[in-house]
């Protein structure tokens, strides 16, 4: 009897598994195609864009977010790169710039984009362009107020 229900549940088991459609969703594997397209949708709507600045702000936003993630996943891939070398001031030094160059690479794309997007938004609109949605973040998996517990000051 024991059997039949183990073997029930490893059957029913895989058929959850095998149902659930491709990592990254219906888009072939295309990471987080939805979420940017909620994203655009959300934007849109916050910034009240008429039709028009929609239908043009979409493909131009879309480009700006692969910009930008393409930027931050070449400054991981580098800073990564580090990880099986011993932490030297050499090495710290050569993370920091690496961030830093990042960094610089993504005020110069959202300085490219902002010559698209001043040609059809208002000026509310371009100075929230960048901002909205961009607030504090908290790290995956963290909960709201889990931060780390700041430590003690030694007591002398």
């Amino acid at each position: 009897m024991k059997k039949i229900l183990l073997m029930i549940v490893a059957v029913l088991a895989f058929v959850t598994v095998s149902a659930q459609p491709p990592h990254g969703g219906p888009q072939g594997g295309q990471r987080g195609g939805d979420r940017n397209a909620r994203m655009v949708e959300m934007l849109q709507k916050q910034l009240n864009m008429s039709p028009e600045q929609a239908k043009k702000f979409a493909p131009v936003y879309q480009g700006y977010q692969r910009e930008i993630r393409a930027v931050r996943k070449d400054t991981k891939t580098y800073v990564d790169s580090f990880k099986g070398e011993e932490m030297t001031i050499k090495v710290a030094k050569k993370i920091m710039m690496a961030q830093l160059n990042g960094d610089k690479e993504i005020i110069k794309v959202k300085k490219e984009y902002i010559k698209v997007f001043v040609s059809y938004l208002t000026p509310e609109q371009l100075s929230k362009v960048f901002t909205i949605g961009q607030g504090p973040r908290r790290p995956r998996g963290g909960k709201p107020g889990q931060g780390p517990r700041p430590q003690s000051a030694p007591q002398n």
